[in-house]
């Protein structure tokens, strides 16, 4: 088996696998006339000894995420798929093995992508790092909040640089949530695709916007961004103007703590669900360790780390912080140190769970492959965060 980046020749076997794995009828002889010309994506093909007959292929997307406040870098993973005929062979795992340890391909800090299977993905340790709440309720659930028309339809790249800066102020609040550097997730044509995003203005400045379709007589919001109540309650105001033209306002992806529920006038025809979203996992388990928000007095922590695909992330690491701040020491088998005792040993699924914030103090010790030694200590560092995710790769 052989590994490599997919030239941009091959567009058409990446076509191929994309007909068979997702029910896709590409035009196979248009492909073989085109090349793969992908802005910060790479695909990564398994094939078989001849070096050409492509068996597998994932996509590695390069994003930037947020945590705590810092910006890692993120391989997003996508277009995963194998030919019938090479399944249960280990192609896919190959692939991973490649771009994650090879040193071929650059470091990431984390990476995240959206599964057709929980479990399959857990055995590369991905796990399931946030929740989206769903809510939809009729408009007259929100009749008491003033209309406004301080919304102004995002259809220029001239104003891409204000909705950018507004939706990373917001972004920064959040885990995981992706950091965005251009237009590529804002569509600047709404007449012609449907999506709209109305930016809400105060005082001249932009403050909320929500992005958004109309689907029969429901406004679908996709993204909903807002800096404080004050500008959440005005962008609500605006969309009051869609009154009429539509019955009911559904909010499809919010995250799990979003306050929206608390601020309307909820009876029986206001609904609500939850769904699992993306699945996420740090591949720099040092660097995912060291910018956690400690407590500002100072201690210690040792985390002992199992099950990672990567062996080289497994083992024992040794946490001194304060002030907000940590030292993460990585004591590998060649360097033990006997008077270190293990605070937590906990697997890298459950670990990544941990460090993006969805679990909280007292449900730790109920994560999988997760043993607790210390509980009072653990459990006064680790705390729950708030996690949201827009993109779809």
């Amino acid at each position: 088996m052989i590994i490599r980046p997919l030239r941009k020749n091959e567009k058409y076997k990446r076509d191929i696998l994309f007909a068979e794995a997702f029910n896709m009828k590409p035009d196979i002889e248009q492909s073989k006339k085109e090349e793969l010309n992908l802005e910060g994506e790479v695909f990564y093909g398994a094939f078989k000894d001849d070096g050409e007959t492509l068996m597998a292929q994932i996509a590695v997307i390069d994003y930037k995420s947020m945590y705590y406040g810092h910006v890692l870098t993120a391989a997003g993973i996508a277009g995963v798929s194998t030919l019938p005929e090479y399944r249960r062979s280990g192609c896919i795992r190959e692939i991973f093995k490649y771009i994650f340890t090879s040193g071929s391909v650059k470091p990431y800090d984390a990476s995240f992508l959206y599964p057709f299977s929980y479990r399959y993905y857990r055995k590369y340790g991905y796990e399931r790092v946030l929740q989206h709440k769903t809510i939809k309720f009729p408009f007259s659930a929100i009749q008491f909040i003033p209309r406004n028309d301080s919304g102004v339809l995002y259809q220029s790249k001239d104003q891409l640089p204000e909705l950018l800066a507004l939706y990373n102020r917001f972004a920064s609040r959040y885990n995981v949530c992706f950091y965005r550097e251009n237009g590529k997730y804002f569509c600047d044509t709404p007449f012609k695709t449907g999506k709209y995003t109305y930016m809400w203005y105060n005082n001249g400045k932009p403050e909320a916007y929500a992005t958004f379709t109309i689907e029969g007589r429901t406004l679908n919001v996709s993204e909903l961004v807002w800096l404080d109540k004050n500008s959440l309650l005005g962008l609500l105001g605006f969309l009051r103007m869609y009154e009429g033209q539509a019955d009911d306002i559904w909010f499809s992806t919010l995250d799990k703590n979003n306050p929206l529920d608390l601020m309307i006038d909820a009876d029986r025809s206001c609904s609500y669900g939850m769904y699992d979203g993306v699945m996420g996992r740090f591949m720099d388990i040092k660097k995912g360790l060291a910018l956690y928000p400690y407590p500002e007095e100072s201690g210690t922590l040792t985390v002992e780390v199992t099950g990672d695909f990567i062996t080289s992330n497994n083992g024992v690491y040794h946490i001194e912080y304060g002030g907000g701040r940590a030292n993460v020491t990585y004591l590998n088998d060649e360097t033990p140190d006997k008077s270190i005792s293990t605070d937590i040993k906990i697997s890298v699924c459950s670990l990544s769970r941990l460090l993006f914030g969805d679990v909280t103090p007292e449900n730790i010790p109920y994560l999988p492959d997760t043993v607790v030694y210390h509980a009072e200590k653990v459990q006064k560092i680790f705390k729950s965060n708030d996690a949201v995710h827009f993109e779809r790769f």
